[in-house]
């Protein structure tokens, strides 16, 4: 039997193996084999994350020590894509510990990426090995919008409408990624398409902190389909605009919206009855 310890990684590994034979009695019984593999070399943290504002270069430092008896000499550190930068490499205790500095490179959306770190080693036996590592970097939001996802004025609601009710009035809510971020929420835009449709207003909620983004329906809309993307304005430095698409109103059994970002192609499909619904889809751009 064979363990491919690249697959089965960590201190305390339990695999179980079935053994058949030709006893009538006892035609199958099950093996329980325990043990645990040794790390040529273990990190702390265990995962290595960088992690920060989209906008900015992110930077860490990790340790690496040897998880077996053998000596470890690292010859060479290199990383398999363009994104990480190798940064100093302290070697804390020879041939057992090391700290290391790793930096990803400056990203302006947010985006969670993943990365091979490439250490070739020397250890005590005299063997060469080739260790990888996965890096994952997250450029995390700068600016947070609540709900991320959609925003919807139901069919139950606009229908309200028809008999003169009350404008409906949905908003998102729009904060800094985390508490360091200052920004103010400068203006709202819709497609020339929605602006009779729908109508915007921007609530401060915290200066420089918070804010509410408005969106009012004020009117049935006898069209089968209205749809236009919104765009919100701001005055930060790296995000300055924030496009929400689509809003509008369907009576269509499937839509399909695909929005191209940096990363991939994202579809989303709606379904609904034949009556009409309105509603807003947002996804951040």
């Amino acid at each position: 039997m064979t363990l491919d310890a690249k697959k089965a990684r960590g201190k305390n590994i339990t695999k179980t193996v079935t053994v058949f034979s030709n006893d009538p009695e006892n035609p199958e019984y099950k093996l329980s084999i325990k043990g645990t593999i040794l790390e040529i070399l273990e990190t702390r943290p265990l995962a290595l994350k960088l992690q920060g504002l989209a906008g900015g270069d992110l930077s860490s430092s990790f340790t690496f020590t040897a998880g077996s008896p053998l000596d470890v000499e690292i010859v060479e550190i290199k990383s398999r894509g363009s994104l990480l930068e190798i940064g100093e490499l302290e070697e804390v205790k020879v041939g057992r510990e090391w700290n290391l500095s790793l930096t990803a490179k400056a990203n302006a959306r947010p985006a969670l990426i993943k990365e091979k770190l490439v250490m070739e080693v020397l250890t005590s036996d005299g063997e060469e090995r080739t260790l990888d590592f996965l890096v994952q970097v997250d450029h995390r939001p700068r600016i947070v919008l609540q709900p991320k996802q959609n925003l919807k004025f139901l069919n139950r609601e606009t229908s309200k409408l028809l008999g003169g009710g009350e404008p409906l009035e949905k908003s998102i809510l729009v904060t800094g990624g985390d508490k360091t971020i200052e920004f103010e929420v400068t203006g709202v835009q819709l497609d020339p398409k929605i602006a009779d449709a729908f109508q915007t207003r921007i609530e401060v909620v915290s200066p420089k902190k918070s804010y509410r983004v408005w969106v009012t329906l004020s009117e049935y809309q006898s069209k089968p389909t209205v749809l236009g993307k919104l765009k919100i304005q701001t005055n930060d430095e790296v995000r300055s605009e924030i496009f929400l698409g689509h809003i509008g109103q369907s009576r269509m059994l499937n839509i399909y919206n695909h929005l191209t970002t940096t990363e991939k192609r994202v579809s989303h499909q709606f379904s609904s009855s034949n009556h009409y619904s309105t509603f807003a889809h947002t996804c951040v751009l």
